[in-house]
């Protein structure tokens, strides 16, 4: 089974290629990951992922009321895509940025998780001990 988006971008973390938290805040148009630099590096990513994208792209579209062209259409540089490598380009950025970030938000949640019990074991710590809370 081929590596997904999300499989790239936790190993990329993890081998210390790049944070996905940068991803995620500052997208991929500046090297933030070095192997999306180039065209040919992109449309690689994007043939490889090619079905997951445009996945990603429909369930967003969808969630907004829009077709899928349209809604690439009001990307930040969808407007500039005039050929398909341009398009393949935009959609690998996109995609890693949009995947980035639901990983960021799903670490909150788990931070968010882990600080509630946390607070209900020191509750009941101190209700074992007597402590008024």
């Amino acid at each position: 089974m081929s590596e997904t988006i999300r499989e790239f971008l936790l190993k990329g973390e993890k081998e210390k290629s790049f944070l996905i938290s940068d991803v995620a805040n500052h997208g991929c148009s500046g090297g933030t990951i070095s192997e999306l630099i180039y065209y040919n590096d992109t449309i690689r990513f994007h043939d490889k992922h090619e079905a997951e994208i445009w996945d990603e792209v429909d369930n967003q579209a969808g969630e907004y009321g829009y077709s899928s062209l349209e809604y690439i259409d009001l990307l930040k540089g969808g407007k500039e895509v005039s050929s398909i490598t341009g398009l393949k380009n935009l959609l690998s950025w996109w995609a890693c940025e949009v995947i980035a970030q639901r990983i960021m938000d799903e670490r909150e949640d788990d931070r968010e998780r882990i600080a509630e019990k946390n607070r209900n074991i020191q509750r009941v710590d101190a209700q074992v001990k007597g402590v008024k809370w």
